[in-house]
C-alpha cells in the first residue's frame, strides 16, 4: 500500500468512516484490541458517524475516510513509524496517532506496539467522539500523537473489607464494565482485587466475610472447612462474581491480580464476627 503523510483538512468528523482491522495482524486482531474497536464504533455511531468495518484500506471507497488500526510491525505501519521516528515495535504499550494518505485514501493511522497500546489509542478516539472539543473532530491530528508509558505498572486496588458496605458494589454487574473501561481509558494496566486486607491480625475481628477467603468462594472436596451462616448459593455466587470481574478485566487488556492478604482462620480475643469458620 502506498502511504504518504498529510493532515486532515476537514476537522469535523466525517459522516461515514471505514474502520480497518486486518485479521492477519496479530496485534489488531487480539481480543482486547477488537473490544476497544467496538467501543470506538459505538461512540462514533452515537455521535452520528456511520462506521463500516473492513479488512484493508483498498476495500474502502476512494472518498471515504479510513481509520487504519494496526500493530507496529504491519507493513505500511513500519514505514510510517520509521519515517516519523515515533516509536519502536518493541516498546511495550506505546502508540501513535498519525494523519496520513494510505492507498490513496485520507486516513488516521492508529498504530501500537501491542494490543494494550491499541486499546489506549482506540479508547482515546472514543473519548474524543463522545466529548468533542470545539470544531475539531475525533480524528483531527496535527503533529503525530505519541505515547510511551513512564511507569511499567499502573495499578488500582479495591478492597473487600465490610460485608454490608462492599457486597453491593462487588455484585454490581452494571458497574464493573463501566468501571474497568474507565481504568483502561486512563491507562491503568493492572487491577488488584483484595480480600482480607482489613485486618493485620485476627484480634477483635468484627466482620470476617471473605477475610479467610477460601470457604467463601470454594467447596473443596475432602476439606471440612466451612463458613457458617453462608448458604451454598451465596458461596457459588461469590466465585461466579469473581470470575466475571476477572474476565471483564482481561477483556480490556488489563492484568487481573487477586490478593489474599490474610490466611489466618482462628479468630482471636475480642472477635465477634457473624461468619466464623468451622
Amino acid at each position: 500500500s502506498a502511504l504518504a503523510y498529510g493532515s486532515i483538512a476537514d476537522a469535523q468528523a466525517p459522516n461515514e468512516v471505514s474502520l480497518i482491522l486486518n485479521p492477519a495482524d496479530d496485534v489488531a486482531a487480539a481480543a482486547p484490541a477488537l473490544w476497544a474497536a467496538r467501543e470506538l464504533q459505538q461512540a462514533l455511531a452515537d455521535s452520528g458517524t456511520a462506521v463500516t468495518r473492513r479488512e484493508r484500506p483498498e476495500d474502502a471507497p476512494l472518498g471515504e475516510f479510513c481509520v487504519v488500526v494496526c500493530g507496529a510491525r504491519a507493513p505500511f505501519a513500519a514505514i510510517a513509524m520509521k519515517t516519523a521516528n515515533v516509536i519502536a515495535p518493541e516498546d511495550p504499550e506505546s502508540l501513535v496517532l498519525l494523519s496520513a494518505k494510505i492507498a490513496g485514501r485520507q486516513a488516521l493511522l492508529v498504530c501500537a506496539s501491542d494490543a494494550r497500546g491499541l486499546v489506549y489509542a482506540l479508547l482515546e478516539l472514543a473519548d474524543r467522539a463522545r466529548h468533542p472539543m470545539g470544531s475539531r473532530g475525533p480524528f483531527w491530528v496535527g503533529l503525530p500523537v505519541v505515547e510511551r508509558p513512564a511507569n511499567e505498572v499502573r495499578s488500582v486496588m479495591r478492597q473487600f473489607t465490610s460485608e454490608p458496605l462492599d457486597k453491593p458494589w462487588f455484585y454490581d454487574r452494571e458497574m464493573w464494565p463501566q468501571y474497568l473501561t474507565m481504568l483502561a481509558a486512563e491507562r491503568f494496566n493492572r487491577f488488584h482485587m483484595a480480600f482480607g486486607f482489613g485486618y493485620d491480625s485476627l484480634q477483635q475481628v468484627t466482620d470476617s466475610y471473605l477475610l479467610f477467603a477460601y470457604p467463601f468462594l470454594l467447596d473443596v472436596p475432602g476439606s471440612e472447612v466451612r463458613a457458617t451462616n453462608l448458604p451454598e448459593e451465596e458461596r457459588d455466587r461469590n466465585l461466579d462474581t469473581l470470575r466475571f470481574i476477572s474476565e471483564q478485566t482481561a477483556a480490556r487488556g488489563i492484568d487481573f491480580e487477586l490478593g489474599l492478604w490474610m490466611h489466618g482462620y482462628r479468630l482471636g480475643d475480642g472477635s465477634h464476627a457473624r461468619d466464623r469458620k468451622s
